[in-house]
């Protein structure tokens, strides 16, 4: 009896030592790990900068599959955030500060510790150089964690290695796996949407879409006004010697409103037209692709572009359905001066800004 208690005092000796040696343990930590990815700068940035990627290649936990992760209304830009509870705890990061095509910073909150990472990119040999530093305080738990597998930097930098790799790879599969198909003559039925109109940067241009879509949803739902089907944008002018555009974003309504004097949502009606059809599978950075081959498909069938009516794009499947680049869809349409084909009788389905087209024949 007498070494089983001798055995017990040991035991509880040894971990309020170990206890007090783990709290005593400093609790600042700075881990920094860097990447070169072939790929360019602007698309890694853009990538970074929308939290609904971090799951397809952060480590957040031992098993991902096993975590659960909710996003903020906005997934982009300075203060959207993400939470996640997994088996390592519950956590919460927010987008603090962007500088274009240059940084993103963000704070973690995990378990009562903060923490803040730094991601650099810099334009290199072969593609973009990706630094992230990592820094903040440890709560005892982290300590805990940490000492049991090696050393806060080794664990922390273990977990950004795995991190990096992940996003090397998932940049490159994402951002480059696309197609673009030749759809031929439609014809685009007239329908009422909504707009919101801005001027902007070809390289800003997902930014400010992915937080007016949002924007026009909630305005819609807010008003009981029922959309008819996917978002889409119109190209009122382009320059692209100056990289700039005036765009609208719009959502398609089913019936006329009137918006208040002065508001920056404007109801207006989309006229029935002839258009070449294109479709892009892929991340948008691919859209001037898809543009030259529906103008060069235009050009060799001597149609007769129709510049009146701008150019429009419908984000079919896209981020706002939860889906990664890759699996994204965009029909693309340019105006065409019609060849006196008879318009085609209006149907409906389920696709909604889709559905209003039919194939000439």
């Amino acid at each position: 009896m007498k070494i089983l208690k001798y055995l017990f005092l040991l035991l509880l000796l040894l971990s309020v030592g170990g206890s007090v040696f783990i709290a005593t343990q400093k609790s600042n930590f700075t881990t920094v790990k860097s990447i070169v990815i072939k790929t360019p700068k602007t698309s890694v940035y853009n990538y970074l900068n929308d939290n609904k990627n971090f799951k397809d290649w952060f480590v957040f936990d031992k098993n991902n599959s096993s975590v659960n992760i909710e996003y903020s209304k906005n997934s982009s830009g300075a203060g959207s955030f993400y939470t996640w509870s997994g088996s390592e705890g519950e956590g919460k990061t927010t987008i603090f500060l962007t500088k274009e095509n240059d940084s993103i910073v963000q704070k973690t909150e995990l378990d009562g510790a903060i923490s803040e990472t730094v991601w650099k990119l810099k334009d290199t040999i072969g593609g973009t150089k990706v630094t992230c530093i990592s820094k903040g305080e440890m709560s005892f738990s982290n300590k805990l964690n940490s000492f049991l597998t090696g050393g806060v930097n080794k664990a922390i930098g273990r977990k950004l290695e795995l991190s990096l790799n992940n996003l090397d790879k998932s940049l490159v599969y994402e951002l480059n796996t696309f197609s673009v198909n030749s759809n031929g003559v439609v014809y685009k039925k007239r329908c009422y949407y909504l707009k919101h109109t801005i001027n902007t940067k070809l390289s800003r241009l997902n930014y400010n879409v992915k937080i007016l879509i949002p924007y026009l949803i909630d305005f819609s739902n807010k008003n009981n006004i029922s959309i008819s089907g996917k978002p889409f944008i119109l190209y009122n002018s382009i320059d692209e010697s100056k990289e700039i555009s005036n765009i609208s974003v719009c959502l398609p309504i089913k019936r006329r409103i009137f918006t208040s004097s002065g508001s920056d949502i404007v109801c207006n009606e989309l006229e029935g037209y002839t258009a070449f059809k294109t479709t892009l599978n892929g991340d948008y950075s691919h859209r001037k692709t898809a543009w030259k081959k529906a103008k060069d498909f235009i050009n060799k069938n001597n149609e007769t572009l129709e510049k009146s009516i701008p150019l429009l794009e419908v984000y079919n499947r896209s981020y706002i359905d939860g889906l990664s680049p890759s699996k994204w869809k965009t029909t693309i349409y340019i105006a065409i001066k019609s060849k006196n084909n008879p318009v085609p009788a209006a149907v409906t389905n389920s696709e909604g800004l889709e559905a209003t087209e039919l194939e000439q024949q």
